[in-house]
């Protein structure tokens, strides 16, 4: 065997071995993008998980307030209040009956 054929063999020996190397590489480097990913999705469900709860802990604390200012308003304008229910029936009485 020449020089340059024994040359040759050994290029693409050491071409084989890189191109294995590289493979070997780009398929860890897509196993860390993998677990990046969802490591970073599962953060964003715990944020948007989080978002969530705080919205519902406040909708929930506002309608207490809400509740607890009309009972307050009931108590202390009783009248005034069942003639606004009483007028706020009629609206709606009307609304349905032009709809229906």
């Amino acid at each position: 065997m020449t020089s340059e054929a024994k040359h040759s063999n050994d290029d693409m020996a050491e071409l084989r071995a890189n191109l294995e190397k590289l493979t070997e590489d780009v398929a860890k480097i897509s196993q860390s993008m993998a677990s990046i990913v969802k490591t970073r999705a599962g953060q964003a469900a715990d944020d948007i998980r989080e978002g969530v709860k705080t919205a519902a802990d406040e909708i929930s604390e506002k309608s207490k307030d809400s509740k607890d200012a009309i009972e307050k308003t009931i108590q202390e304008r009783p009248f005034q209040s069942l003639l606004a229910a009483f007028g706020a029936g009629l609206l709606i009485a009307q609304l349905f009956r032009r709809h229906g």
